[in-house]
């Protein structure tokens, strides 16, 4: 229930902003199977979270069971591994996005999952900084820490 209610109008706010100023259509897919959707899911999952997932899907299924097949099946194997974007990219658009919501817990894991698939520093940071750059003070607080947990000796968050 709870995404009903936080996800999907974060969700549909963030379309509003994103077809302001990114052109084209959007478009239906069924490109897979649910189970196709979860082996993918799984696969990319564990190449963002590294040695942290044998953690994260316990962590994940005992806030509730089907959080953590949502999260595999849904999150990871049907939105962010489907074709179009690299999970580079994606990663990129996440760290953004986190930053700007000033959800720090998932922004650290993110900061580091866009480092373990190979994405430069400074694209992160740039990412990084287009999310500080459009969030609210106490969510900036909340992005700069994450930062600096992943980047200790970094200047970048002080922007």
């Amino acid at each position: 229930m709870l995404v009903l209610y936080a996800g999907y109008p974060a969700a549909l706010e963030g379309m509003r902003v994103l077809g302001a100023v990114w052109p084209g259509v959007a478009r239906a897919t069924r490109e897979a199977t649910h189970g196709a959707w979860h082996a993918r899911g799984e696969r990319l999952c564990r190449r963002v979270y590294g040695p942290a997932y044998a953690k994260l899907v316990p962590a994940v299924a005992a806030l509730h069971p089907d959080l953590a097949a949502w999260m595999l099946e849904q999150g990871y194997g049907r939105v962010l591994s489907r074709p179009g974007l690299s999970g580079r990219a994606r990663e990129r658009i996440t760290v953004a996005v986190l930053a700007a919501c000033g959800w720090r817990r998932q922004l650290v894991s993110h900061l580091l999952g866009a480092a373990r698939l190979g994405v430069p520093r400074a694209h992160v940071r740039s990412a990084f900084m287009v999310g500080v750059e459009r969030a609210g003070a106490a969510a900036r607080r909340e992005a700069r820490a994450a930062w600096r947990e992943v980047f200790p000796r970094s200047r970048s968050a002080q922007a």
